[in-house]
């Protein structure tokens, strides 16, 4: 087999967005759009409704947002749940539920409680639970095996004080002498569940034949050496356990280091890990957007129909119109993301490159949605749930949501540096001279772009012809770059062309996958899902056509100068003038 030419390439095995960034429009890949099987689906409809009883029995989410934590009690009878361990075998007590099943369950429990919602994530995402399916036979495997069946609740610690973009960990694991262990040091902070977690998952950096290397720790959080510092508060999800750890030449036994094959490429964490991270944003970051966006939309409907303005109902007024139409087309759109990311597999498709930017695309349509709701809902939207019931008004916590949603661009990676890691570790493999494709991905697609077209609205159908249109030009515009910037260090330099390059692809993605998915249910009976996709598409396009100028300009203001200026202090010093800035 050849070598991937990225840390989420799997040679033959391909994806619809690995196609676009090699510029083909693969359509054959999409339409038919997949749907949840029946029988899976039926499942999920139980486990949904015995989710939100369970959510609903468990916490009083204004009571967690006024304390901003969790009871004791929850957490207790949380742990002797099969929440925990939604996608473990029966034989530990698990639910043995597929992906989108699981993404459901998240989003139903966070749509009650975001901090519920993010402790049930964290478990079925980057806890132990998950690894278990990675982990070979041995001591390792059969510890945690215990533990999980028992109800663990667990950590995962990457993040240093230094920030998470940095590729080094500082936690260090240095074996002892005797060969027999390894004592492990460093700082962790911004740990899901670190306050209560019964053991924690360390990335640490280890030397190994000359090179460093990350490897998965598994801590007690009770052993010598082990101190929990302060809990994290963040702007909003009060009352999710969070956390950080100092860790001094704390002993692990050799056989608690998760070792992993080795990688052809060298990623920030480790290898297997990575891709449980990946699929585990799913349920952290993707399923609370959808829960808010949904939660917005119910909450959009209710405002429209008992408000009015100077005796018309809000709901006729043409930009209230627009603003709703808006947000259940984005939320549509953050529904066949999800769907597609969590269903592609099935299909013999690779679903790392989807599952990894579906984090950004659903947290940033989620952060609109609820953005437009606050405007909707004006002075109510801004004024606390709290407040709303003091003086009699319906108490719609939508600043919590506003809160919360804003965590979610953040949480994973912050936005803009998700686009250009992108670019830098995916996108230019692909149009380097020794990686092109020789187009025969984009002959297959030729048949079904004219299926798909068929079974499209003509507004749609233009759509999906400036969508074909904009994948050649991505491919061009990248084939330049590489050919401009020969050098990779110089062409990783220019982050801002690379952050819009990355944002065109994935825009271009998510408007496919909207059309094929309005394709499917317009078969289905549904004659709304095409209104939906015309909408999305046409902001989508004009996003899209602005990402396209911001990647081929080549004359920019000179933004480098005025910041190095102020940073340095050397200018700009009167744009502080009557204020105070030393926080007296």
């Amino acid at each position: 087999m050849s070598r991937p030419l990225n840390a989420m390439n799997v040679p033959g095995r391909t994806s619809f967005l690995e196609e676009i960034l090699r510029g083909a429009l693969r359509l054959d890949l999409v339409h038919p759009f997949p749907a949840q099987p029946e029988s899976d689906r039926k499942q999920g409809d139980t486990l949904v409704a015995d989710a939100k009883e369970f959510a609903r029995g468990l916490v009083d989410p204004a009571l967690v947002e006024k304390t901003g934590e969790l009871p004791r009690e929850a957490v207790k009878r949380l742990r002797e749940s099969s929440y925990v361990k939604l996608q473990s075998p029966r034989e530990v007590g698990g639910l043995e539920l597929s992906d989108l099943n699981t993404f459901r369950v998240v989003q139903a429990i966070s749509s009650w409680s975001l901090p519920l919602g993010l402790v049930v994530a964290v478990q079925n995402s980057i806890g132990f639970a998950p690894l278990l399916r990675l982990l070979p036979e041995g001591p390792l495997r059969d510890m945690l095996t215990e533990r999980v069946a028992r109800g663990l609740i667990s950590s995962f610690a990457d993040t240093e004080p230094s920030g998470a973009a940095n590729h080094r960990r500082e936690t260090v694991a240095v074996p002892t002498e005797d060969g027999h262990a390894y004592l492990v040091s460093g700082e962790k902070v911004f740990s899901g569940n670190a306050p209560f977690a019964e053991l924690l998952g360390v990335v640490a950096t280890v030397q190994e034949d000359g090179r460093e290397i990350r490897r998965l720790v598994v801590v007690d959080p009770d052993a010598p050496g082990v101190r929990r510092s302060a809990e994290h508060e963040f702007m909003g999800i009060k009352g999710f356990p969070n956390g950080g750890f100092t860790l001094d030449r704390v002993r692990v036994p050799r056989d608690h280091v998760f070792v992993e094959k080795p990688s052809a490429h060298d990623v920030r964490i480790t290898a297997q890990a990575g891709g449980l991270a990946i699929l585990g944003r799913m349920y952290l970051v993707a399923a609370p957007s959808l829960a808010i966006s949904k939660l917005c939309l119910q909450w959009s409907r209710e405002f429209a129909v008992r408000r009015r303005v100077d005796g018309v109902p809000l709901a006729e007024y043409e930009e209230i119109q627009h603003l709703i139409g808006q947000s259940l087309a984005d939320t549509f759109a953050l529904e066949a993301i999800a769907e597609w990311s969590l269903l592609c597999e099935d299909a013999g498709l690779n679903p790392l490159f989807e599952q990894a930017v579906a984090k950004n695309l659903c947290s940033l349509l989620c952060w609109g949605v609820v953005d437009r709701t606050m405007s909707l809902y004006a002075a109510e939207g801004y004024e606390t749930a709290a407040s709303k019931a003091r003086r009699g008004a319906p108490p719609v916590p939508l600043e919590r949501s506003f809160r919360d949603a804003r965590n979610l661009r953040i949480s994973g990676g912050v936005d803009f540096q998700l686009d250009y890691w992108l670019s830098k570790l995916a996108i230019f493999s692909y149009h380097r001279a020794d990686a092109l494709d020789d187009g025969e991905g984009a002959r297959q697609a030729a048949g079904a772009r004219q299926r798909l077209a068929a079974a499209l609205t003509p507004r749609n159908q233009r759509h999906l012809d400036r969508l074909h249109q904009a994948v050649e030009e991505f491919r061009d515009c990248c084939a330049r770059l590489a050919e401009t910037y020969p050098d990779d260090e110089a062409l990783f330099a220019q982050e801002h062309t690379l952050i819009a390059v990355a944002r065109w692809a994935t825009e271009a993605m998510a408007a496919s996958l909207v059309l094929a998915r309005a394709a499917r249910r317009a078969g289905e009976h549904d004659t709304e899902a095409q209104d939906l996709a015309d909408i999305y598409c046409t902001g989508a396009l004009r996003r899209i056509a602005g990402y396209a100028r911001e990647a081929r300009e080549e004359e920019r203001p000179d933004t480098g100068r005025v910041a190095r200026r102020w940073v340095t202090g050397d200018g700009h010093g009167g744009l502080l003038d009557d204020i105070v800035t030393d926080g007296s």
